[in-house]
């Protein structure tokens, strides 16, 4: 009897061990496999500075809430708009402290790790917004995400701001002479400030959280942004003139840093590339469909609205900023793809 209950119990370690022996992963590492639930999920913070109430701002919401439900909680992404988190300046000293995981930056205020990244703010640079598109979508594009991967970030995606137009209370801006002396607000930018000086303007550099303050006050008597943010913030309560310059083109890049990056698994890469992807074009869209109406609404709450711009004037006006920027800082390699996709 004793020596039956010896050989079942022998018996039964066999069995044990040949059942851990047939797990696949067993088989490969010597190791129990790890099931999806033992996954630690990973938690991201992402910034950025675009108003609430604009679509983008929404957009960029629907991205963080659709990566959360496509990789089941694996990552979980909280999103900050309006420089909840701080400035553009300050998300990008966060990121690369650790303290921030991602954001949506505009590329030309990230100059602050590398000059080249101040190309976006060269005035007039795309003959039109496909080009733009394109451009971003092509070699220029990679050369971005290039600068700012030797700075270990990950760009996915980039989002569209579209073009930028100035508003005032002086007068309506249609040749380069009617910015002479004009207080205009600008964000924190060497080139910015470098454009509307060789405009004959008065650049002020103030955050946009002091924006509307300034203009009601009379600090300022202009500021520059898309449509989308000048509907936005309510400048239509603080300017009577909006001239359709279309002076820069600004994207954000949706950007992770590469220690949060590394840590997610090649699936849950795939799914928030796709919907970055998803997410920057149905900002496009937007911004193609909705132009005409905020320019109608902005009428309507009293703006004037000027489109007759002598954008030519403009061109030959900053003609020297280009010259300056491209010896100094840019370089001809990097000035040359911009060319080939520039569309002039």
């Amino acid at each position: 009897m004793k020596k039956k209950i010896v050989l079942l119990l022998v018996l039964s370690i066999v069995l044990i061990v040949f059942a851990a022996g047939c797990s696949p992963k067993a088989a490969e590492t010597g190791t129990p496999a790890e099931s999806s639930t033992d996954v630690e999920p990973i938690s991201i913070k992402l910034g950025h500075a675009m108003s609430e109430g604009t679509e983008s701002s929404k957009l960029i919401h629907e991205f963080a809430v659709a990566v959360t439900e496509k990789t089941e909680g694996r990552v979980t992404i909280d999103d900050f708009p309006n420089n909840m988190l701080g400035n553009e300046s300050e998300m990008l000293e966060q990121m690369q402290m650790g303290s921030l995981e991602a954001a949506a930056l505009m590329v030309g205020p990230m100059q602050s790790i590398d000059m080249k990244l101040a190309i976006e703010d060269l005035p007039y640079m795309w003959k039109d917004a496909q080009h733009a598109r394109d451009a971003y979508n092509g070699e220029f594009g990679n050369e971005i995400s290039k600068i700012v991967a030797e700075h270990e970030l990950h760009n996915v995606a980039f989002i569209e701001w579209g073009f930028r137009h100035i508003t005032n209370n002086i007068r309506p801006i249609v040749n380069p002479e009617d910015l002479s002396g004009v207080k205009i607000r600008v964000a924190q930018t060497k080139m910015r400030v470098d454009t509307f000086e060789a405009l004959g303007a008065m650049p002020q550099v103030l955050s946009f959280s002091e924006l509307y303050g300034a203009l009601q006050s009379n600090v300022v008597d202009a500021q520059e942004n898309p449509l989308g943010n000048i509907v936005a913030a309510k400048f239509s309560e603080v300017q009577k003139y909006l001239s359709l310059t279309g002076h820069f083109y600004n994207t954000a890049m949706l950007m992770f840093t590469d220690e949060v990056w590394d840590q997610i698994s090649a699936e849950d890469k795939a799914i928030i590339e796709a919907e970055a992807a998803i997410t920057a074009k149905k900002v496009t869209d937007f911004n193609d469909q909705e132009e005409s109406k905020y320019i109608d609404q902005l009428k309507q709450e009293g703006m004037i609205v000027n489109d007759d711009v002598n954008k030519a004037a403009f061109i030959e006006k900053t003609r020297g900023v280009y010259e300056k920027w491209e010896e100094e800082v840019f370089g001809k390699e990097l000035m040359d793809i911009y060319r080939d996709a520039s569309g002039y």
